[in-house]
């Protein structure tokens, strides 16, 4: 019987690099760039989201502080918080919290729900950032790995650019 090679490539670690685990860096690499991007776009938006809104720049501003200090909080403390959960329905988790959050920054008619939805991405912004290196190193060979790292950040490369 012969395998072929592109159906799938085991590393001593037991990754395994077949056509799904390259669809898996390419959904990480999307998920990256949705966070930079929510991460990013108020910062160029704050005049009109604090007249929109009815408060100074300054306040609209700290939606971006939020966002940071959040995650900062999330980074250190959510690898022990879901150790027992997988690692799939955690990034899983975090896209939905990407996604309720943008939706809620959408229709957020004060500052206080704006804050709240952007403490959600910081929890995603976070944790995805936290999980998303040793996810990657774990889908692919570790001849492979550079090149799925290279993908998933060049999500934050799109997003910025």
């Amino acid at each position: 019987m012969v395998v072929s090679e592109s159906v799938t490539t085991a590393s001593p670690a037991g990754a395994v690099a077949g056509a799904g685990a390259w669809w898996a860096v390419l959904s990480m690499a999307l998920g990256v760039f949705g966070l930079v991007t929510a991460e990013f776009l108020p910062a160029s938006l704050l005049t009109p989201m604090a007249a929109d809104l009815g408060v100074t720049e300054g306040l609209a501003g700290q939606a971006v502080t939020a966002t940071a200090a959040v995650g900062l909080v999330t980074s250190l403390v959510i690898a022990a918080a879901t150790r027992r959960i997988d690692r799939r329905f955690v990034l899983l988790g975090f896209t939905g919290l990407l996604v309720a959050s943008n939706l809620l920054v959408a229709v957020a008619p004060d500052l206080g729900l704006l804050i709240a939805a952007r403490v959600l991405l910081g929890v995603a912004l976070g944790g995805f950032w936290t999980m998303s290196a040793a996810t990657v190193m774990r889908l692919v060979p570790e001849a492979m790995v550079p090149k799925a790292l290279s993908m998933v950040f060049a999500g934050v490369s799109r997003a910025i650019g």
